[in-house]
């Protein structure tokens, strides 16, 4: 028996590509386990009802003691989530998320944990785990979700707490994702996002930036090759899930960009002067990182 098998109910809230894809991927892993799910998008929640998926308008219509909770929204408004659904949430066995920013959702929990609206924590739920999933695509909502989509991605893992709780929590949240295929690790939220804001934003915004300056020298999509259509596939990315995660971490994704000018700029330079070697050792350079196991 899977080991996320012992989770009494799967809640999925948000269903879009990738809390879609938790739903389909518990469904498909754990048949008979009760999956739930909220999300104001009508068209969402009939998709996902036709795959079984227990759709309902709100958290608390939930079944969710002993069972696991998965927000799966923006991170604006899963930060507002986590905090205003606290008193359900905190009956969970599990509580996770999949926002690309762990810092404010951690925030959040904890915040929300110690107001005195907050009930005591239920025998046998554990604290909020913060997750981040190294998986998706530029496509969003329900159409785009996909029952294997965790299959071998990487998964961040971000306990909102430490000692012995935070270590059974932790080893939930490991559970649950090993049973979506996932490969969890563990890191701290602050590192998480620093890291996030260079592979992760640095090449959304480069994808954009590319896509505006081809789009402004006149070549369409149809005129790409292989290699163009890789590094501007980002650029079809929803500005709406990006921009409180761009709000979020602008002064690290600043930076990243400030050093990507003056890579540019040197290069730049190099082609200016007639440098050619000087960019064979920087090419030289990229492929022996890209060759590289890491």
């Amino acid at each position: 028996m899977p080991e996320g098998a012992r989770f009494r109910t799967v809640t999925v809230v948000g269903l879009g590509a990738v809390g879609g894809s938790v739903a389909k991927g518990v469904l498909r892993r754990l048949p008979g386990v009760p999956v739930f799910g909220v999300d104001p998008d009508g068209e969402s929640s009939a998709r996902a009802a036709r795959d079984g998926v227990r759709v309902v308008p709100r958290l608390r219509d939930c079944d969710v003691d002993g069972g696991v909770v998965v927000f799966a929204a923006p991170l604006d408004a899963t930060v507002r989530l986590v905090r205003e659904t606290a008193p359900v949430w905190r009956g969970a066995a599990l509580t996770t998320d999949v926002a690309s920013l762990k810092a404010a959702v951690l925030e959040a929990a904890s915040a929300a944990t110690a107001s005195a609206a907050c009930p005591p924590a239920a025998p046998g739920s554990s604290p909020f785990v913060g997750a981040h999933p190294m998986c998706g695509s530029e496509r969003s909502g329900y159409p785009a979700a996909r029952a294997d989509l965790f299959d071998g991605a990487r998964v961040w893992l971000c306990p909102a707490a430490t000692g012995d709780a935070a270590s059974g929590a932790e080893a939930a949240a490991r559970a649950f994702w090993s049973m979506l295929g996932a490969r969890p690790r563990t890191i701290a939220a602050e590192r998480h996002d620093r890291v996030m804001a260079l592979v992760s934003h640095l090449p959304q915004l480069l994808s954009n930036a590319l896509a505006a300056t081809l789009e402004d020298a006149g070549v369409s999509t149809g005129q790409l090759g292989p290699g163009g259509r890789d590094m501007t596939r980002l650029a079809a990315s929803s500005p709406s899930m990006w921009l409180p995660l761009l709000e979020a971490a602008a002064r690290d994704d600043a930076a990243a960009l400030l050093a990507v000018e003056r890579r540019i700029a040197a290069i730049r330079g190099m082609l200016e002067s007639g440098d050619l070697r000087g960019v064979e050792t920087l090419m030289d350079r990229g492929r022996r990182w890209v060759s590289a196991e890491g």
